[in-house]
């Protein structure tokens, strides 16, 4: 008797555990490369393994700030954008973690804007249970999935997962919306610091700690951003980086050489670029990069065949009047 009930909790939590585990797989978004780290981490796992030479790393000013596929056309490198609207650097952290077990970028590109970010410890426990309950059942994740189900669904479930191409933005966050910014210069020359609180902090030298570690050059640049940057905030970035022996480029100090119009540049009145402004962006950085790195032009490689496919779709994708 005592036998019984011992059994059936077993059955019942067994019977639970395999419909989460088959719930998993159907909802989970193999090709999704929108927002949010999840889906970024599904979108750069997608490539293959190790064909992906530079990440860039952030909040929205990285995800729309630099686009992978005009380092494509016109360098010819291969890289993925990670950032993530609102990403913290904890979460920017853990993101690295997970894109190292499948890649090995020479180059990271840490936008500095998430310096500024912190997160209430009250709420660190409940994120630690989340996400271990996320990393067992994807469902967890992925709840609003059911949305979009569908027989079809069933059809298109590939049979070796995780091994799609990326979408032809490559994680760039595209948008050609206009609206100016007006308010006139906005770096202002100081001797003050904005300080990075302690939180912060410590996941930008575990960050610093991991590059290091993985032989990975890693490089600190601040989009234009009006609404969100001060010269005060750059000390502290400059500051950092020179203890660090980091490369740091502040695009806010060179808006006039990256010729940034803030009357069309910008889609929202200066927080954030549009593809206008990102393309003067990525092409500044293309140039750095082509100067002071090792990453190699990869358009004539067979491997990389696909990226000329997804280039095609992305210059489609982007035709602006």
């Amino acid at each position: 008797m005592q036998s019984k009930h011992i059994i059936k909790p077993i059955l019942f939590f067994s019977g639970l555990f395999i419909l989460l585990y088959g719930l998993s797989y159907l909802f989970l978004p193999y090709n999704s490369t929108g927002e949010g780290p999840y889906k970024k981490l599904n979108g750069i796992l997608s490539a293959p393994k190790d064909t992906i030479d530079y990440i860039t790393l952030g909040d929205s000013e990285c995800s729309t700030s630099i686009s992978p596929m005009e380092l494509w056309n016109k360098h010819g490198y291969a890289g993925y954008n990670c950032g993530v609207p609102g990403q913290r650097l904890q979460d920017t952290y853990y993101l690295l973690q997970q894109i190292l077990n499948n890649q090995s970028p020479k180059v990271v590109l840490l936008e500095t804007n998430a310096f500024y970010r912190s997160f209430d410890y009250s709420n660190a426990l409940q994120d630690a249970v989340d996400k271990a309950a996320q990393n067992i059942f994807p469902v967890y994740k992925y709840h609003n999935s059911w949305k979009y189900f569908n027989l079809g669904t069933l059809e298109n479930i590939p049979k070796k997962p995780g091994h799609k191409i990326p979408r032809a933005y490559k994680g760039y966050q595209y948008n050609s919306v206009t609206k100016p910014y007006l308010d006139g210069p906005y770096v202002h020359k100081t001797d003050k610091i904005e300080p990075i609180d302690a939180q912060p902090l410590f996941y930008l030298n575990k960050i610093v700690d991991l590059c290091k570690e993985r032989n990975i050059q890693l490089i600190l640049y601040s989009a234009p951003t009006p609404l969100c940057w001060t010269y005060e905030k750059h000390n502290a970035a400059d500051s950092f980086a020179s203890k660090n022996n980091l490369t740091y480029i502040d695009l806010n100090l060179h808006a006039e050489k990256l010729k940034i119009d803030w009357a069309r540049d910008t889609r929202d009145k200066g927080n954030h670029m549009n593809y206008y402004g990102a393309k003067k962006v990525t092409d500044y950085i293309g140039d750095y990069l082509s100067e002071h790195t090792d990453l190699t032009d990869r358009r004539g490689q067979k491997q990389y065949a696909s990226w000329n496919t997804a280039l095609k779709k992305y210059l489609k994708l982007t035709q602006v009047s």
